[in-house]
């Protein structure tokens, strides 16, 4: 029984994403692509550099959580690293999660720093006490001054109808741990481990640095939605708020579908195209940018520690660089079904047809998708060590760029899969197995992985296409372009798999006669 339990956790997980995706598509299916990409071309430069300076600032501040931890449990560091612990951890927790990410990042800097494992476990505890004392306190506070309207459909589920009897209830379990922080000063025993209380001054602290950081976050997000909403920042903060609240309850990496679907439902506005375009843009600007920003800093840091161990790390880069290879054909394979998917920029489609047919563009997207498919299956022969399987990965990666670019000029994809080209090629000299992956075993993991992103690529065609699949069903090249070339790779590609897989059954079956 213990053996499945912990397979509930992750499944759960999954189970609330999918449904989080599947209800913020019910609440965008009525806009399309277009729609959502010209409402982010709306948004101003000055709204935009407004909420990267706020974001900076957030940042900034956000250094509080960590030089607070560190004084309640009677620890010191320098400000510069703090605050380089800080806006890594953060980054990454924003990103992947606290658990996935940013408790990883912060033991990898704290015990290179002398801390013991208790220690860590006890600044970590402290980070998510002040967030939530802060979370608690100010969503109280906002309940009480100026109560936020709860749709209907979510306030027949509330035990308490007035809002503003919740937030005193929220403001006094915030108050309560201020209280204990005052009154108890001798260590408390809570299923067998010891905690202590911060000093007052330090709970005070707590709860204004973690109030602030929340008001700068929502501000962030707050100036690029649109000025003639007739959304009040203080309307707008409890439903940031929740939404932040939601994610790390949900613990899903980066609230990914949970966030957006909350701000959505909470935000009370008929352009909701316009919230969702805010919704991605802020998205790029607070957690896609410091976590590049991050990774920068991470990887400087890790050359300036480990300098006398480059050289040795160089030879195990070189031991792996096969499974490196093999991860990175994956994700080129990714790269090209989702571009395949995506519809194809009308000015794209114009320019390439007064020099080729449209049935060459067609041709150009179904190799784009059918050899992106491919590279899901095949790039396990390159975990492999396979000679076949890097020659068919180099082969279908080539395909790809080719149908990348002939399908609609996409040459962001096409450099992206030439990297992952390059990335393949360096590490030739360790594909020298002469057995073919097809005949060998793959492991569930892997044909879960590759059947799952060909699953959610299918969904997301057809979430995008679906009104128009009975005009594509014709297979003409005339309008919906992007429809019908989109159903006749999804068909190739299934027709592939099913091919394949009488192919690998038969091969499986030779092999056993000769045994």
């Amino acid at each position: 029984m213990k053996k499945y339990l912990r397979y509930l956790g992750p499944i759960l997980i999954t189970a609330i994403f999918l449904l989080a995706v599947y209800l913020l598509y019910n609440k965008l299916k009525a806009y399309s692509i277009a729609q959502i990409r010209e409402s982010i071309l709306q948004i101003s430069y000055g709204r935009i550099g407004l909420s990267l300076v706020l974001m900076v600032i957030n940042y900034m501040i956000l250094v509080g959580y960590d030089w607070l931890a560190l004084k309640a449990i009677h620890k010191q560091l320098p400000l510069p690293r703090v605050a380089l612990v800080s806006f890594v951890g953060q980054a990454v927790s924003y990103n992947f999660g606290a658990l996935l990410g940013g408790t990883s990042v912060r033991y990898r800097f704290y015990s290179a720093w002398g801390f013991s494992l208790t220690d860590i476990v006890r600044l970590v505890l402290m980070l998510a006490v002040t967030f939530w004392v802060g979370a608690l306190g100010l969503c109280g506070i906002i309940f009480m001054i100026a109560p936020p309207v709860i749709p209907d459909e979510l306030l027949r589920h509330m035990p308490i109808a007035d809002v503003r009897i919740l937030g005193v209830i929220l403001f006094m379990v915030a108050c309560s741990y201020l209280v204990l922080c005052f009154t108890v000063r001798k260590p408390v025993h809570i299923f067998g481990k010891e905690f202590v209380f911060p000093a007052p001054h330090i709970a005070v602290a707590q709860f204004i640095v973690a109030g602030v950081d929340i008001v700068a976050a929502a501000a962030c997000m707050y100036v690029l939605l649109p000025g003639d909403m007739g959304v009040s920042f203080l309307d707008f903060l409890p439903s940031y708020l929740m939404a932040q609240v939601a994610v790390v309850l949900t613990h899903i990496p980066g609230g990914v579908g949970v966030f957006e679907l909350v701000i959505l439902h909470l935000t009370h506005t008929s352009h909701e195209q316009m919230v969702f375009a805010a919704v991605l843009l802020f998205r790029l600007i607070y957690y896609i940018i410091p976590l590049l920003a991050a990774a920068v800093l991470l990887a400087v840091y890790e050359a300036r520690q480990r300098r006398h161990m480059l050289r040795e790390a160089g030879r195990w880069l070189s031991v792996l660089s096969h499974s490196i290879a093999a991860y990175t054909a994956f994700v080129g394979g990714l790269i090209l079904l989702v571009s395949s998917t995506l519809p194809t920029l009308p000015h794209s489609v114009a320019l390439l047809t007064t020099y080729l047919p449209k049935s060459a563009l067609a041709v150009g997207h179904f190799i784009c998708a059918f050899s992106g498919a491919a590279l899901l299956f095949l790039s396990y022969g390159l975990e492999r060590r396979q000679a076949r399987a890097f020659k068919l990965v180099v082969t279908f990666l080539i395909l790809g760029i080719a149908g990348a670019l002939l399908k609609g000029f996409s040459w962001e994809v096409a450099l992206m899969v030439s990297v992952v080209l390059l990335a393949v090629c360096l590490a030739r000299r360790r594909f020298y197995r002469s057995s073919f992956f097809w005949e060998e075993p793959i492991p569930l993991y892997w044909l879960v992985g590759a059947l799952g992103a060909l699953g959610l690529i299918f969904f997301l065609g057809w979430a995008i296409y679906h009104p128009a699949w009975d005009r594509a069903a014709s297979w003409g090249f005339e309008r919906p372009f992007n429809a019908s070339r989109t159903l006749r790779a999804f068909l190739g590609i299934i027709v592939a798999l099913l091919a394949s897989w009488v192919w690998r059954v038969t091969l499986r079956r030779r092999q056993r006669r000769k045994k």
